[in-house]
């Protein structure tokens, strides 16, 4: 009987112990409130706070409203070397709600770009949040830094030319309106070159008010220009199949589906399939296109086409003064069938840009602050629903349960596949006579193993 009450008291011990070691535990955004920079960085000193933590606690601040504490407890992050990617957005969303000066979340914003990625599909998010703030001529010149990385990316154009006729910022449309006209070839088209003309007229006739007559008159030369296309293919059928149309150039390249923008300037612009007439059409455009001969090549991929003819429409220098066109029918068949056009008079003398596709991939969430929240509180499980998946004990495991207040290990357990896979995509025609496969295979490597230990945290090797 003696050694029962023994046995109890050193289990007390024991836990106090741990709990006393753990002094993140109690940490909470109702416990914690400071209201000085100095407070903060003691805090975060004294406490040695992991970033988990630290990401709870500006998750409770911004939840119940204590904006100004999230704000002191990431500035202070930062300030220790502690930052973390989506610090400087939620910073300068909860600085909006604090209503702090917008020179300072404007200094927030940009301090992101250099810490962060600094893309275009970044650099238009941020350029949009400040047209938000009613700082245009920042959003603007962000747009013209991503314009300068991609000059090929129709958003760009279209919300530099937004917010310029928003604000009278006329001298955006001197390069936003001919590069809306110029790349936007997708079937908004029309209505893109509306918005283009309109920006062009209204700019023109500001630059005549102030007397500057040659900058209107340039501008409207450049608009007409880049409306303009040196080459251009339309094939167009009628019934439920579907026919894909490649286009070789001069300089070697492939205009196709699989690779709808090349170097030589070509642009897949519309890639269609039946049986809905609207769609039954493929179009490729080439603005700006090389002198030499175009190979351009029509197969028949699937489906029932009627009388198994498409009718093929070729452009040359339209918008200009000796256009040129000419329509076909052609018969198809087993093989690609096969066109021939000389361009002569291009005005293409370099390569185009051709951007990689991962630059394509949006990097940063275009959310407002609530939902960009609400991500931040899901990222941990909570504890509560963790398995006990581990014992302290001597032999990893064996050595039995221990009661509440002893850290305990409960790992998430993750499968990785590493190595080679495939995924398939089945599409099935209106007929079901034909299936139509897309083939994805996937080359996965783990680059990287991170070692944790409780000693020294989280270890590459």
């Amino acid at each position: 009987m003696p050694p029962a009450p023994l046995r109890s008291s050193v289990f007390s011990k024991r836990t106090f112990c741990q709990k006393k070691d753990s002094p993140s535990t109690d940490i909470t955004s109702r416990t914690v409130n400071f209201k000085t920079p100095e407070e903060w960085d003691r805090f975060l000193v004294e406490k040695s706070l992991k970033p988990d933590v630290i990401r709870d606690l500006i998750t409770g601040f911004s939840s119940s409203g204590q904006h100004a504490a999230a704000i002191g407890l990431i500035e202070a992050s930062i300030r220790a070397g502690q930052v973390q990617p989506w610090m400087h957005e939620v910073l300068a969303l909860s600085m909006e709600l604090d209503k702090r000066p917008k020179a300072q979340i404007e200094r927030v914003m940009l301090s992101g770009v250099d810490v962060g990625a600094n893309d275009p599909a970044s650099l238009a998010f941020l350029a949009n949040y400040f047209s938000r703030l009613g700082r245009p001529e920042r959003a603007l010149s962000l747009l013209d830094q991503a314009v300068r990385q991609d000059p090929t990316r129709v958003e760009l154009y279209l919300l530099a030319t937004k917010i310029a006729m928003a604000n009278k910022a006329w001298e955006t449309i001197l390069w936003s309106a001919p590069g809306l006209a110029q790349y936007a070839w997708g079937a908004d088209r029309e209505e893109m070159l509306k918005l283009a003309e309109a920006a062009t007229i209204e700019a023109s006739t500001a630059f005549r008010q102030k007397g500057e007559t040659a900058t209107a008159e340039m501008l409207t030369r450049q608009f007409e220009q880049s409306k303009a296309c040196d080459l251009s293919v339309k094939v167009e059928w009628n019934g439920a199949g579907d026919v894909d149309l490649l286009v070789d150039e001069p300089g070697g390249s492939t205009c196709s589906h699989e690779t709808p923008r090349t170097p030589a300037g070509g642009l897949l612009s519309r890639d269609g399939f039946g049986p809905r007439q609207e769609n039954c059409q493929e179009e490729y455009v080439c603005p700006f296109a090389f002198d030499g001969e175009y190979r351009i090549r029509i197969r028949h991929v699937q489906g029932d086409i009627v009388g198994k003819r498409v009718a093929v429409t070729i452009t040359r220098r339209k918008g200009q003064t000796d256009a040129d066109e000419t329509t076909r029918t052609i018969i198809l068949g087993k093989d690609d069938q096969e066109l021939r056009v000389l361009m002569r008079g291009g005005r293409r003398q370099v390569a185009a840009p051709v951007p990689d596709a991962s630059s394509r991939k949006a990097t940063r969430p275009t959310t407002s602050g609530n939902v960009v929240l609400s991500e931040l509180r899901g990222h941990l499980p909570d504890a509560r629903n963790w398995p006990p998946l581990a014992q302290v004990g001597p032999n990893a495991g064996g050595g039995g349960g221990v009661g509440v207040g002893v850290a305990l290990q409960a790992p998430q357990v993750t499968s990785i596949a590493e190595g080679v896979s495939m995924a398939a995509l089945a599409v099935v025609s209106g007929d079901r006579r034909y299936v139509r496969l897309t083939l994805q295979p996937n080359f996965t490597a783990i680059r990287d193993v991170l070692q944790f230990s409780t000693a020294s945290g989280p270890i590459g090797r």
